[in-house]
């Protein structure tokens, strides 16, 4: 019988312990849906002339209210077909192909590589934005979603 006494308080004491120790929740506020737009476009299927014309301009960041928040940095893939001959057989083969550039502290990609974008873009190319990193009114950073842009015409 002492046993079981003893066993009951031990289990009392463990239960009134676990329940003094437990932290409490931390509340996050929600972190507003950021969309990003290029030259007002957020992406899908676009001309050749259209994605010429709005590639110089910077990534814009908004919330569902309007607000914009800074772009602090993201990524850009450029994603295309490149030919080569096979050193082997001789044959002209076609190929998947990329490029990646990251651009920190700016919306902007530069000028470099927007031309070089304009100089060879052609129907089937993709263009990727993502790895966007906004900043928040109250110093957060986030994960904006990414944008991608394919060449129809």
């Amino acid at each position: 019988m002492k046993k079981l006494i003893y066993l009951l308080l031990c289990f009392s004491a463990a239960t009134v312990l676990a329940q003094n120790n437990k932290k409490p929740a931390t509340i996050q506020p929600p972190f507003p849906k950021v969309a990003v737009t290029l030259g007002g476009f957020s992406g899908g299927d676009i001309t050749s002339d259209i994605l010429s014309r709005i590639i110089d301009s910077s990534l814009i960041a908004r919330d569902e209210k309007g607000t914009q928040y800074t772009i602090v940095r993201f990524r850009s893939i450029y994603k295309f077909k490149s030919s080569y001959e096979d050193s082997e057989t001789g044959i002209r083969k076609t190929t998947d192909d990329m490029r990646i550039n990251d651009f920190s502290n700016t919306g902007i990609m530069t000028e470099l590589w927007r031309q070089s974008i304009k100089d060879n873009m052609v129907k089937g190319d993709q263009m990727i934005l993502d790895n966007v990193i906004v900043q928040l009114k109250n110093g957060n950073k986030i994960m904006a979603p990414a944008i991608t842009f394919k060449v129809i015409q």
